[in-house]
């Protein structure tokens, strides 16, 4: 009985690769298809994956609140109390005139020396807060930016809210226009994977007819064209990951060293293995849904 199922999957596998073969441009045409809309959902994930993790580098940025002139010690010492006390904010650096400067001078490297024609230190003090993962949303951080603002003491706040508000933004807007492409060519896919099936059950009429007058079932009749579709889909699905990785290495090659001078670590990265693995499924699906809709629409008439 085991024997018997296996022979019967191995035939209908068999029958769905000829089938393939057969259909020839129309195959392929269903194949490419199915590649552009699955090739839209790679984009989406590696698109939606690293636009997050840029946004959790921009989170990660330090606040920097720089002091007016002329403060006291005690002034300043009063100030660190009041940020060491704030529960948004996990770390406090206190960096002086002199320690700006001295920073400053190594950050240029060889130009260094311009800065001896200084009459006097221009930098101002500031403290460098690292804050509370928690409130690093950006509608979470304005107004603890606000707060810190309006303190007499500072004289200006550096935190990068504006650009993060800007990533986020640009995170949604992704998403949306990349899901609506999606779903439009996984519409046109369904229909070109339909008329593919349509014309090989045309092709193999006269084959079907036999089938059922010797007492073959619909579904041993149906799932070799099921199994057409599904690879069609799969194969789709394996050219929209190849095409996705060209997209992804030509990027990489030209504007991964852009993004390393401007986020240090922080790189480009590919389709994680679920990922990849979910595209496949996906395209099979969308292959065998091809082909119940057009056998259901040809069983009907």
């Amino acid at each position: 009985m085991f024997t018997t199922r296996v022979r019967q999957l191995v035939y209908l596998l068999r029958q769905g690769i000829a089938d393939v073969r057969a259909a020839g441009i129309s195959a392929s045409f269903a194949v490419v298809s199915v590649a552009c809309s699955l090739l839209l959902l790679c984009l989406y994930f590696m698109v939606l994956g690293n636009l997050s993790k840029a946004l959790d580098s921009a989170l990660d940025l330090k606040v920097i609140l720089y002091l007016r002139e002329n403060l006291s010690q005690e002034q300043i010492g009063r100030l660190q109390k009041v940020l060491e006390g704030t529960a948004e904010i996990v770390n406090v650096r206190f960096i002086s005139q002199a320690a700006a400067l001295e920073e400053f001078r190594a950050s240029l490297g060889k130009e260094a020396y311009l800065l001896d024609a200084l009459d006097s230190n221009p930098l101002p003090a500031s403290f460098e807060l690292s804050l509370n993962p928690k409130v690093k949303e950006p509608n979470q951080l304005k107004p603890l930016l606000e707060y810190l603002a309006k303190r007499p003491e500072v004289e200006s706040v550096q935190g990068g809210v504006e650009w993060v508000e800007r990533l986020s933004n640009l995170l949604v807007a992704g998403r949306l226009i990349l899901l609506l492409l999606g779903v439009i060519l996984t519409i046109i896919s369904l229909v070109i994977i339909a008329t593919t099936i349509h014309l090989t059950v045309d092709r193999r009429r006269d084959e079907i007819s036999i089938m059922r007058l010797v007492g073959a079932s619909e579904w041993y009749i149906r799932l070799p064209f099921i199994f057409e579709g599904m690879l069609e889909g799969l194969l789709g699905g394996l050219l929209a990951i190849g095409l996705s990785a060209g997209l992804y290495y030509a990027f990489c090659w030209k504007v991964s060293p852009l993004i390393k001078l401007i986020f240090g670590a922080w790189s480009i990265d590919f389709l994680r293995l679920e990922k990849a693995l979910l595209i496949l499924v996906l395209g099979s699906a969308v292959g065998g849904a091809g082909a119940l809709v057009s056998l259901s629409c040809r069983s009907a008439k």
